[in-house]
């Protein structure tokens, strides 16, 4: 994928980012659960830059510090693939939470709203293996990022296309026989939304955002759920890559 540099403040970092995926991820080829998390980890920091660039007034700096702290933390801990996924799933939850509150400050709902998701999280904390809790994770990532998409979607270009991402989730979610197929349902629907919100943010980058779409689609052929992952979270972050690189390019 080809895409101009962005040209904000954080241009040089965000491409750092970038150059930092793509390296990170050839020295694990190979091994696709440590693919898996490079996507995911690199997913986190996508998220922690995107809610530092649209916080043009430091509002939510103490909290973006905290969390991305406790990520920080985390990772020199967490030493197995169980442990990796569940540190990533929680703090990609933590990255669209601070989103979901820059994005809908001061919409009383949508406030109802994400503390009701944020206290089914917690709950799952305190049970369950370590794939219960990332699926958990991920799935209350699905809600908020589909929040997102409603707020930002302000002329209701897109309504049809989130509808269509929640009823496939919904279908997806009935036919589960395991928390696998939740986690990876869950991902690839928060892949789909991100995707919007891509378009929302620059209907012109359709190019780069078929790009990205095209391998998603491709790579879906896998039937190894862990193929699966590494192709979510992998096109999870490049999408918020293209949209955090489009969104500091305009501020």
């Amino acid at each position: 994928m080809i895409y101009p540099p962005g040209q904000g403040k954080s241009g040089q970092r965000l491409m750092t980012l970038w150059r930092n995926y793509l390296e990170q991820y050839a020295d694990k080829d190979g091994n696709a659960e440590s693919q898996t998390i490079v996507g995911a980890y690199k997913s986190v920091e996508i998220l922690d830059q995107f809610s530092r660039i649209i916080d043009r007034e430091n509002r939510y700096k103490p909290l973006i510090d905290q969390r991305y702290s406790l990520f920080e933390e985390a990772s020199k801990q967490a030493d197995s693939f169980p442990d990796c996924l569940l540190n990533a799933s929680f703090a990609i939850y933590n990255g669209l939470n601070t989103l979901s509150h820059q994005f809908t400050d001061g919409n009383a709902s949508a406030a109802a709203l994400i503390r009701k998701v944020d206290e089914q999280v917690r709950l799952s904390v305190e049970s369950g293996r370590q794939i219960d809790r990332s699926a958990a994770a991920v799935r209350a990532s699905f809600a908020l990022i589909g929040l997102i998409a409603i707020t930002l979607d302000q002329d209701q270009l897109m309504t049809g296309a989130i509808r269509h991402v929640e009823q496939r989730y919904s279908s997806a979610a009935s036919a589960a026989s395991s928390n696998w197929e939740h986690l990876v349902n869950a991902l690839y629907r928060v892949v789909e939304t991100m995707q919007i919100l891509a378009l929302l943010t620059e209907p012109d980058l359709k190019d780069q955002i078929n790009q990205i779409a095209s391998r998603f689609q491709e790579e879906d052929r896998e039937k190894n759920p862990t193929l699966k992952l590494r192709n979510g979270f992998c096109r999870f972050f490049e999408f918020g890559h293209l949209v955090t690189t489009q969104v500091d390019s305009m501020l």
